[in-house]
């Protein structure tokens, strides 16, 4: 019930309540903020992924919008991290309004992408969107292999959909393996968090055996040993470089100790940086979504963050 209330609060409050807890999962508003997070990461041992904030545009010039700050933000990244990931969601570049468009938009920032020597990586959103982002992906991964995909853990549908990628792509295919923050209906999702986690780790299971390139994003420390223990039977190197194909990545902010004990371990671990000036919408959909941030948020507006 207190949880309940919170979030009946949370869009009430001054932006700059919300600012207090949110610049530790956001890197700021501009790039420069973003670079500058990316640098210390890198120092620290992290590999980094690179987002621009924004989802789900109104128009087709908030899209290309959109595609330039990518742009910019590949040819800002040159010297500061030459292996940071771009990751792109793909109503952000409007699949929502002409899937053409998406198409020609990600397929410029494949291009530039490959031409500066990094990956690139297509996000999943909520499931009406799948099917359409998945004939995104396919096209252009296509035309340039350096492009992954995202896939979540709790859609029924997942497992069908990774067994035809892998048939298509085999062991070229990239993979962004989540949960899925989205809260789906029973029809079309597991909603028990067992059940997600199991589907994880069998989905986890499906991409070492068809030798894919998997990413397990994941702040479950008990997923992430499950992850681990498939690799060591798969026979998978540990080593922090991508020789080792697979890595693991965890968000900014987000129980660094444990994500610091991955690097230390041995896995390449990647952190997701976001910036922009949708840092506001998409903290909201954090916090309505996480209770215990949440309450770092009340704390704050109380003059009491701890």
């Amino acid at each position: 019930m207190i949880d309940g209330i919170m979030r009946a609060v949370l869009p009430r409050l001054p932006r700059s309540i919300i600012w207090t807890v949110a610049r530790r999962y956001v890197a700021g508003n501009e790039l420069a903020d973003a670079l500058k997070r990316i640098e210390a990461l890198r120092a620290e041992g992290f590999a980094t992924i690179i987002d621009v904030l924004g989802e789900a545009v109104e128009n087709l010039d908030a899209s290309r919008a959109a595609a330039a700050e990518y742009a910019r933000a590949i040819d800002g990244l040159s010297g500061v991290d030459d292996e940071c990931t771009i990751s792109v969601k793909p109503t952000h570049l409007g699949l929502l309004l002409d899937k053409d468009v998406c198409i020609e938009l990600l397929d410029g920032i494949c291009q530039r992408s490959v031409d500066a020597g990094r990956r690139v990586r297509l996000e999943m959103e909520d499931h009406p969107t799948v099917t359409a982002t998945l004939d995104v992906f396919r096209t252009v991964r296509d035309r340039h292999a350096h492009l992954g995909i995202v896939l979540q853990s709790r859609l029924f549908r997942t497992e069908d959909d990774l067994a035809s990628l892998l048939e298509r792509y085999g062991e070229g295919l990239d993979v962004r393996l989540v949960k899925g923050i989205y809260l789906e209906p029973e029809s079309v999702a597991w909603t028990d968090a067992q059940d997600i986690s199991d589907r994880y780790i069998e989905r986890a299971e499906q991409l070492i055996a068809g030798n894919a390139y998997p990413s397990f994003a994941t702040h479950d420390e008990q997923v992430a040993q499950r992850c681990v223990a498939l690799l060591e039977v798969a026979g998978r190197p540990v080593g922090k470089g991508r020789a080792g194909r697979y890595e693991f990545q965890c968000l900014m902010g987000v129980r660094s100790a444990f994500a610091a004990s991955l690097r230390d371990a041995g896995h390449r671990t990647s952190i997701y940086v976001p910036y922009g000036a949708d840092w506001h919408a998409y903290s909201m959909r954090r916090l309505a979504k996480n209770p215990e941030i949440a309450r770092h948020v009340m704390w704050a507006a109380l003059g009491l963050e701890r």
